[in-house]
């Protein structure tokens, strides 16, 4: 479905119910519509049509979701961009999409205008908050502007391109357009309603990028439902749980530092967040030791984990909430049309229990790379995506996530999931984050290091981490080396980037 023509029913059903929240500041379904309508006849003004690209680079705030309906309702295609990249991996990604429109903060132009000058000249971006010379479109006069209220009606089928997200740079330095369409789209609203029954009254919160595919797909389930996001501005964890009990919020996702910190805020207890049903763990393997010390923490909130990709729209399976407790640990089933196996080097089925490379196939997974056959055929063979996770079900159809296969450990002929690793450093009280890596070693391969942060002021030395870990872990899976370090590296949605631990 069109979610820029979804929006209208809804906004005529219940037009003074708040959309969405971003400081302070609520948005109404009628003005949602009202302003999206306005942008989108603003760009069938300029000459943009149905199938075209814009790129939307824009921090969290509600007018992402503004641009983001605005583009869809023309049946053009919105190309989030996160605000932190520059320089070649940006015009990489303008070029690749040839974006005929920018929709931007004016700040952040001034700041790399040679890098989008370079892909789409300035008469055909639109700024907000400010102006520049030799650009007369500001996001902010064109959503007020009366003129451009007339309707719009475009004409899609669920095969048509619907969004372009793009994964970081592979080996190769290309960022990789996914390419997913209507059809794709409409699995995560279904999902949300089969898996654990989301409803209209629901208040979600978004502590995520909005660039990341969480910000489009919540938005498509904002506007379906009829339910509120409280839209996060930044990741302080003090303002999360501020926020939570503000707004009587009753479900966030994030990746597990965000969760560790919300469980270093001093005096926790302070927050009432008894509004909070449910929180789901993604991105990464989850430390079962941070959901058990988040649910005591929080003991009306279940934690669950969730899987998927950007490729997948994004969920591969996500766990229901009745057997949360039971299954704590695994990231859940497979959602409702997705077929999951655990296949070996050669696609092969693996029995329960086996650990192998996790294949997917149905509506849910993108139609492909833009621009990039090669990586297509590379990903998805015989109508299977290759996934790079590496995991394994139980007897009663659970799946558990053990990294991913590019980050898997060799020493000494035997393999080793820096997960586990990982895990058992943070049962040690005074580890607050951790990450394992391979680092090259002649006689053995490779050899595992940890790079550790401490709680502020931790007693505790590298020689007694090591210990800790021979207590827990097989001989070949212990740590040769520690670091300590004040942060860890993140990639771009927040996981502990691994490879720049080496």
């Amino acid at each position: 479905m069109n979610f820029g023509e979804v929006i209208k029913d809804t906004a005529q059903r219940i037009p003074q119910k708040t959309a969405f929240i971003f400081q302070d500041r609520g948005v109404s379904f009628r003005e949602l519509n009202l302003h999206s309508t306005r942008l989108a006849n603003f760009l069938i003004g300029r000459g943009l049509s149905k199938g075209e690209r814009i790129a939307i680079v824009l921090p969290n705030c509600s007018d992402f979701a503004v641009a983001y309906l605005g583009i869809t309702k023309l049946g053009t295609i919105p190309v989030p961009i996160d605000i932190r990249l520059k320089g070649e991996e940006l015009r990489l990604i303008l070029k690749d999409a040839q974006v005929k429109s920018i929709i931007i903060n004016a700040p952040l132009y001034l700041t790399n205008r040679e890098d989008f000058m370079d892909a789409c000249p300035l008469d055909s971006t639109i700024l907000k908050e400010g102006r520049i010379e030799g650009c007369g479109s500001v996001f902010e006069e064109i959503v007020s502007d009366p003129r451009l209220d007339g309707e719009v009606h475009v004409s899609v089928t669920g095969s048509d391109e619907a969004l372009y997200m793009y994964t970081s740079g592979t080996t190769t330095g290309r960022p990789k357009g996914v390419v997913l369409t209507y059809d794709n789209l409409d699995t995560f609203p279904d999902v949300l309603n089969q898996v654990v029954k989301s409803r209209e009254g629901d208040i979600w919160g978004n502590v995520m990028s909005m660039s990341h595919i969480i910000g489009p797909i919540f938005i498509n389930e904002v506007v379906l439902r009829g339910s509120t996001l409280v839209i996060f501005d930044q990741m302080r964890p003090d303002k999360i749980l501020e926020g939570v009990e503000k707004y009587k919020i009753n479900y966030f996702q994030g990746v597990p530092p965000i969760f560790q910190a919300l469980l270093r805020v001093p005096h926790i207890e302070k927050y009432n967040t008894e509004s909070l049903w449910w929180v789901s763990m993604w991105g990464t393997s989850v430390p079962l030791t941070l959901m058990k010390e988040f649910q005591e923490k929080f003991p009306h909130t279940i934690p669950i984990q969730g899987y998927g990709l950007t490729e997948t729209s994004p969920f591969i399976t996500l766990m229901p909430l009745e057997y949360a407790f039971d299954k704590m640990g695994s990231i859940g089933r497979p959602v409702p049309h997705a077929e999951v196996k655990i296949v070996d080097e050669e696609g092969k089925d693996f029995p329960i229990g086996e650990v192998g490379e996790i294949i997917v196939r149905g509506p849910m997974v993108m139609k492909g790379y833009h621009n990039n056959p090669e990586a297509t055929r590379e990903r998805i063979r015989n109508g299977w995506l290759y996934t790079g996770d590496l995991g394994r079900f139980d007897v009663d159809g659970f799946l558990y996530h053990l990294g991913r296969k590019d980050d898997m450990i060799i020493t000494g002929g035997l393999n080793v999931f820096p997960a586990e690793i990982e895990n058992v450093l943070l049962q040690h009280p005074m580890v607050a984050e951790a990450g394992a890596v391979g680092m090259p070693d002649k006689d053995r391969g490779e050899v595992i290091k940890a790079v550790v942060t401490l709680h502020s002021d931790a007693p505790v030395s590298e020689k007694d981490l090591i210990a800790f870990c021979r207590e827990r872990l097989s001989s070949w899976k212990v740590p040769r080396l520690i670091e300590f370090s004040d942060s860890l590296p993140k990639t771009s949605s927040g996981k502990v980037a691994r490879r720049l631990l080496v």
